[in-house]
């Protein structure tokens, strides 16, 4: 019987492996040179991803939920961006083997095989048959919506989870006595989701609490199925504890817009019914997308599947045991259609349920509602592996299953099959390989990237290691490209290149008064300008602000390195209202204003920050601080999270002093924590703290 079981396993790994060779064509062929994905997508944001978690655990030993390498030298937190930690920590053992691209590409591979594994095992504990259960493994990891995410979405290519935790959390609560091995792993696949993508961690809490209704319902008496739930809910919280931490940081410290996709990107009822365009056999013929962004609107789940399901519905056995599954994939095949209903293009305004997570708190940063197809796709499964199981025990010839069952499995795999998938070329210039030469840690810039195609910046980052001070995040809070985009030297090029503005000898005049402090605070070592921008003024306009050398140049693009040994060092004064304050002054704080013969700037958060490079003989810091008239005021002050002290100020300019720890990193973060924010007053509606008018080193 072991061997018998274990030659099953054996056979279903390579039916499935062999199915994800044929599916992922040409990328096993292209596995060590070139990437899945768009080259203009979203993938080389994962591919930072999954080097990011690398670099921050085995070399920096530090938080991978945060990081200042990009949007340098502010940071950013990553516990709402799509950071697929565990892909990350999969990567690590994978690169060591493989090397960097085999590795991040058998990552994706290893997704397929595990879902279908996973929907086979689940499909199976729920009564399905050995042929069913594959069916229903095959429908689910390579249906439509997940061939899609192969453009670039990585992280939402781990749907193996689902199923998985599906399987046990259905054990955890089916039986009779409780199992905490059954919780526990219940809990650590819900987490492991969790680190692979938030999500699909909510959907699968979705699913829950419906599962938990629906048996509630069905049997009043039994209340152990809500406490089974909650320790489920307790385990995996206390294993994304680090996770949770981090995001109540984020949304505490930043703002986070809701995600504008999560209204137009809801699938389009029609999209159920009609195959995508890129489709090998249906698509040319009937494939059509409703929306332009076809990743997200791909989840058409194949006409033989939606065949089956008519057929279970109308098998009473189906409808009787299972009636669950229908109700849910009901469920979730609504909320994926989005606050309003689309039909073929058409949008009718008619409000769906889903509006009402867009005013939840944290389900308001729901992304894409059409990703909630993928539960459909689970219920869809779990309906044809115990449907297709039922219907071949009427079949008494083995000879006959196999071949029945053969021909449904050929007409999924031709309903889905979409190649060649997308892939392009591995690899970056090679400056860049230069600059990783180089030991110092600096900050590289390239135009375009400043405010464009961040995602490239970020692959390139992967190779040099070097800062930069933009990038991208699934959320990025608007302070921080407004910070960026409003220094000078910053905002100058972004203005060249676009061509708003055109290069003067007064623009050169003012830059040159400014920019190299901001080149020496950013620690800018390296620009990298591509040719077709040179001619609107971006290279020229470089070598007159700044102390440059042209060292390396090819077809496309030209490096400059900076000479740091002629630009400034750090002040020992900063002045609020000097034309390159603002760089000092990251977050929390108005523009400078003037009055009673001072500069100064008023803090209009809680918790307001500033941004120092303190000389090499600093030992304190004196800040001059003047509280909202009439408002009593307690300021607390920490350097890169150590306390430096408390102050209450009293009315009047209030001059400040404390002693500075050893520094830890080039450009330390001061935060000022105000006890009190208050209106300034009838006349001016913002909320203010106090105001700052001078910062000095002693």
């Amino acid at each position: 019987m072991i061997w018998k079981r274990a030659g099953l396993g054996l056979a279903l790994v390579l039916v499935y492996a062999g199915l994800t060779v044929l599916f992922t064509y040409p990328l096993v062929w292209f596995l060590t040179s070139h990437y899945a994905g768009e080259a203009g997508g979203d993938a080389r944001v994962y591919l930072w991803n999954m080097w990011w978690v690398d670099k921050a655990l085995t070399e920096l030993h530090t938080n991978p939920f945060e990081t200042d390498f990009i949007f340098y030298p502010l940071g950013i937190g990553l516990s709402l961006h799509t950071l697929g930690l565990s892909q990350g920590l999969l990567f690590i053992p994978l690169k060591i083997l493989l090397g960097d691209v085999a590795a991040a590409n058998s990552i994706l591979l290893i997704t397929f095989v595990a879902s279908a594994l996973g929907m086979y095992a689940l499909a199976r504990y729920l009564g399905a048959s050995t042929f069913g259960a594959f069916l229903a493994g095959l429908a689910f990891a390579f249906c439509p919506y997940r061939l899609a995410r192969l453009a670039g979405h990585y992280d939402l290519l781990g749907t193996e989870w689902i199923p998985l935790y599906t399987l046990f959390f259905l054990k955890a609560h089916r039986e009779k006595r409780l199992d905490a091995k059954l919780l526990l792993a219940a809990g650590v696949l819900a987490a492991l989701c969790g680190y692979t993508t938030l999500t699909y961690l909510v959907f699968l809490a979705l699913l829950s609490g419906l599962y938990v209704l629906w048996r509630t319902a069905c049997d009043r008496r039994d209340v152990s199925l809500i406490g089974r739930a909650a320790l489920i809910g307790l385990v995996t919280a206390g294993l994304l504890l680090p996770l949770l931490l981090q995001v109540n940081r984020d949304l505490s410290a930043w703002r986070y817009p809701a995600y504008p996709g999560s209204d137009r990107y809801g699938a389009d009822l029609a999209s159920y019914a009609v195959p995508g365009p890129q489709q090998n056999l249906l698509g040319d013929s009937l494939g059509q997308s409703f929306d332009s962004n076809l990743t997200e609107a791909t989840i058409f789940p194949g006409y033989v599947l939606l065949l089956v399901l008519v057929g279970a519905l109308s098998t009473s056995y189906v409808r009787r045991n299972y009636m669950f599954w229908f109700v849910a994939a009901g469920v979730f095949l609504l909320l994926s259609l989005g606050s309003s209903l689309k039909i073929a293009g058409w949008e009718s305004e008619i409000p769906l349920p889903f509006a009402l997570f867009q005013e939840l708190p944290l389900l308001e940063h729901l992304r894409a509602p059409s990703r909630l197809s993928i539960v459909f796709m689970l219920c869809a499964a779990v309906l044809l592996g115990v449907s297709w199981s039922f219907w071949m025990e009427r079949v008494r010839r083995p000879v006959s299953r196999v071949f029945l069952t053969g021909l449904v499995a050929i007409g999924l795999v031709a309903e889905y099959l979409a190649i060649p998938v997308p892939v392009f070329t591995a690899g970056v210039a090679p400056i860049h390989r230069q600059l990783a030469a180089e030991q110092e840690q600096f900050t590289v810039m390239e135009i375009p990237g400043i405010e464009q195609v961040p995602e490239r910046l970020m692959y390139h980052q992967t190779v040099h290691g070097k800062n930069i001070f933009i990038g991208t995040a699934a959320r990025v809070p608007p302070e921080k490209t407004a910070y960026y985009f409003g220094l000078p030297l910053v905002r100058p090029l972004v203005d060249l290149r676009k061509g708003k503005i055109a290069l003067s000898p007064e623009l050169i005049s003012e830059q040159s008064e400014v920019a190299p402090d901001v080149a020496a605070f950013l620690g800018l070592r390296y620009f990298i300008v591509e040719k077709a921008y040179a001619k609107r003024g971006v290279l020229e306009f470089l070598e007159k602000v700044l102390p440059l050398d042209r060292t390396y140049e090819d077809e496309e693009r030209i490096g400059l390195r900076v000479r740091a040994d002629e630009l400034p060092l750090p002040r020992h004064s900063i002045d609020p209202g000097a034309a390159d304050s603002r760089m000092y002054f990251a977050t929390g704080w108005s523009r400078a204003e003037q009055a009673e013969g001072r500069n100064f700037r008023w803090a209009n958060e809680s918790c307001s920050t500033l941004l120092l490079r303190r000389p090499d003989d600093a030992e304190g810091v004196v800040v001059e601080i003047s509280p909202l008239d009439n408002e009593s005021q307690r300021v607390t002050a920490r350097i890169e999270g150590t306390l430096l002290g408390e102050a209450i100020l009293s009315p009047g300019w209030n001059e400040i002093r404390w002693m500075l720890p050893s520094r830890t990193r080039r450009v330390e973060r001061l935060d000022l924590q105000w006890s009190v924010l208050t209106q300034a007053s009838e006349a001016d509606p913002r909320r203010l703290a106090a105001r700052l008018s001078s910062i000095r080193f002693e």
